[in-house]
């Protein structure tokens, strides 16, 4: 009997052991997965074209849907596309799809890709005049 109240009382401090180990396993903080610095995260903005500033290196943009507008700085490596284009090229009332990182604060355009201009509707052709019937000499 007394070998069974030494195995029970070592069972139990075992127990306590490892209820107190376990509590201090969850009592640490765990290390929360690395996120992305929010400046580090590219994001987008689709809107139009209020204007564009070269000295101030800056183009102000009024997101679809909203009525506020946003100023975006332009750098040197902005990229314009569609190729060929700059910065510079960009005017009022231009469609364009903005990516942009934050910055200091700051938006700072990465690429700025301006949509096609709509095509303009082509005119129907005045229907020509109605050829006489032939075979029909109406005398």
């Amino acid at each position: 009997m007394k070998l069974y109240h030494a195995l029970m009382a070592g069972l139990i401090a075992c127990s306590f052991a490892i209820a107190q180990d376990s509590a201090a396993t969850a009592a640490a903080p765990m290390a929360a997965p690395k996120a992305k610095p929010k400046a580090a995260m590219a994001m987008m903005i689709k809107g139009t074209v209020v204007s564009v500033d070269a000295i101030a290196n800056t183009i102000i943009v009024t997101p679809k849907g909203k009525k506020a507008d946003d100023t975006l700085s332009t750098t040197d490596k902005t990229v314009v596309m569609p190729k060929g284009k700059t910065v510079a090229d960009l005017k009022a009332d231009d469609k364009v799809t903005v990516s942009y990182k934050t910055e200091d604060g700051k938006m700072v355009a990465t690429k700025i890709v301006l949509a096609p201009a709509p095509k303009a509707k082509k005119m129907a052709a005045p229907a020509a005049p109605a050829a006489p019937a032939m075979g029909s000499t109406g005398q």
